[in-house]
């Protein structure tokens, strides 16, 4: 090998490299990646095999001899899910791919983009986690003091999630520290006369952290036999929920040391009947600024969102539950796959978007609660064998979807 090829090789392989490093931060599944990268791999003209997991990246490249490879190993964090910059990797390498930058323009834009900013402010962001408390409680509350105390305490969570961020000893502590200042704060302002359900306050305050979309990447990718990196995010996913119900555990025995807290009793029903749209709209909005999707595509989001729910809806009117969740999550699968197939785009954005509001992350909560305690935070909570059906549902509705339609995006 000369020197000037063995140049070209190692650039090409660093540029891979980076490429899986920012997948993974962008919180892209390991099955995905992995295809990914083989694709941009072939794409290069080399060879190469690939193992990433959330906590380990793996890779290994060769041009000829199988066993002459180079081998690059990098232990990486679970990563949060920024659609937005997945969205913009995908459109770089496909404009690599198709001859309209040049292979070294597309190193250095690969470069910027894994150190671009978000795409919204301080302010933005503070009102989609405001948005989203109060939507997530208007789905399920006709109570306004609900929605109100539940966009407030969200709003709060926030700054202490921005404050405890930037310190390496607070940070791992935010899924403890949330619920925990949720649950005193709601409990206070029970006390002071407002009539609240006080734990499903708590839960829609910290909807954010509800490992809802986390149980079910592990769900999926277990079915489809990526059993390391699968049953790796189903212990973290598990683990995560239990500390925020002992965040929210903790945050109300702390307030009972001082205070009482009303019992929850059955609250003023005055929201009407058609606020479930308007939460929905508000929901998926707020969720257009946490996974950090450019505005000008926000609408196609918000269309696998209505998407899901109407179809999950008329799926749960006209059979059960189980089967309207299963219909929803193939609908939602059948069109992100066709959006990928007009667009190029990644279906896994689409995707994301839609099945978000059908995953039972929030009832995994309520189960346990009820198991903890003995109460109920909403009457008529589903068991934990009708949970684990709805999720079972979701990955079989998106599973029948790439059969029926097959992404021609690895992504």
């Amino acid at each position: 090998m000369t020197k000037g090829h063995d140049e070209e090789f190692r650039k090409k392989t660093r540029f891979v490299i980076k490429l899986g490093k920012v997948l993974h931060a962008c919180g892209a599944t390991s099955h995905r990646v992995e295809r990914h990268l083989t694709n941009v791999t072939d794409l290069l003209g080399l060879k190469g095999s690939f193992l990433v997991n959330p906590t380990t990246f793996t890779c290994a490249f060769w041009e000829e001899d199988e066993l002459d490879q180079f081998i690059y190993i990098e232990r990486v964090h679970p990563a949060d899910d920024n659609l937005g910059r997945l969205w913009e990797v995908d459109h770089l390498v496909e404009s690599i791919a198709s001859g309209r930058i040049s292979f070294e323009k597309g190193l250095a834009e690969l470069d910027r983009l894994s150190l671009s900013p978000a795409n919204y402010n301080f302010a933005m962001d503070a009102m989609s986690w405001g948005l989203a408390g109060a939507s997530f409680a208007a789905l399920l509350s006709a109570n306004p003091n609900d929605v109100v105390v539940s966009a407030a305490i969200s709003l709060l969570i926030f700054l202490l999630a921005k404050l405890s961020g930037k310190n390496p000893r607070l940070g791992p502590l935010q899924p403890i520290l949330a619920p925990f200042v949720a649950g005193i704060v709601a409990a206070f302002v029970a006390l002071c006369g407002w009539v609240l359900n006080v734990p499903f306050v708590i839960l829609s305050s910290i909807i954010f952290y509800i490992p809802g979309l986390a149980l079910t990447a592990a769900l999926s990718e277990i079915a489809t036999r990526d059993l390391v990196s699968g049953s790796s995010r189903l212990v973290d996913a598990v683990m995560l929920l239990f500390k925020i119900f002992f965040g929210a555990a903790l945050g109300m025995a702390v307030a009972r040391l001082f205070w009482e807290i009303p019992s929850v009793t059955a609250p003023p029903a005055l929201l009407p009947a058609w606020k479930t749209w308007p939460a929905l709209l508000g929901l998926s909005l707020s969720l257009t600024v946490a996974f950090n999707i450019p505005w000008r595509k926000a609408g196609w989001g918000l269309m696998s969102a209505v998407i899901a729910f109407a179809v999950a809806k008329a799926g749960a009117a006209r059979f059960d539950m189980i089967a309207g969740v299963f219909l929803g999550a193939m609908a939602v699968g059948l069109y992100s796959n066709l959006f990928a197939r007009l667009t190029k785009a990644p279906s896994s954005v689409l995707v994301t978007q839609g099945i978000v509001l059908l995953v039972p992350g929030s009832k995994t909560f309520m189960i346990l609660n009820s198991w903890v305690s003995g109460q109920d935070i909403l009457p008529g909570v589903s068991s934990l064998s009708q949970a684990l059906m709805t999720f079972i549902a979701l990955v079989t509705g998106l599973l029948f979807a790439n059969a029926l339609l097959p992404a021609n995006k690895s992504l």
